[in-house]
């Protein structure tokens, strides 16, 4: 038997693969962050386990773009940002005045706690990011 530490978070005893609304919320206490973005890559997803394609009779898989980001130790966190709808892309054009991937390494956006059907999720400030 392995004993829990008392601080473990609830969410991490089933990790998730991509960043959430609880990692601001829960993890870090804050309702927005500003972050550096390392990279951005198409993944394999899984948006609908219910949508299984008829051939392959298995959950049909999507390629979607997610956006990474290094810490404050300048290390990458390894749980990127899924980029699933088409109002993130133009909230991080917005946010970096970026027209290609290639442009988006380096820039600093705000991801912050938004709702979506009465559900915590994770937006992006479409404001440019003001350092001080």
């Amino acid at each position: 038997m392995i004993n829990l530490q008392d601080s473990v978070l609830l969410d991490d005893l089933h990790p998730a693969r991509f960043l959430k609304a609880t990692d601001l919320l829960d993890r870090w206490h804050v309702q927005s962050i500003t972050v550096t973005i390392s990279r951005m890559t198409y993944e394999e997803t899984v948006p609908k386990p219910g949508d299984v394609d008829p051939d392959t009779r298995k959950p049909r898989v999507v390629m979607q773009p997610v956006l990474y980001f290094n810490t404050k130790d300048d290390k990458e966190f390894p749980r990127g940002l899924l980029m699933a709808s088409r109002e993130s892309i133009q909230s991080l054009k917005s946010a970096t005045g970026a027209k290609t991937v290639g442009e988006v390494a380096g820039k600093r956006i705000t991801i912050m706690v938004g709702e979506f059907k009465h559900k915590a999720v994770l937006r992006i400030d479409p404001q440019p990011v003001k350092d001080s």
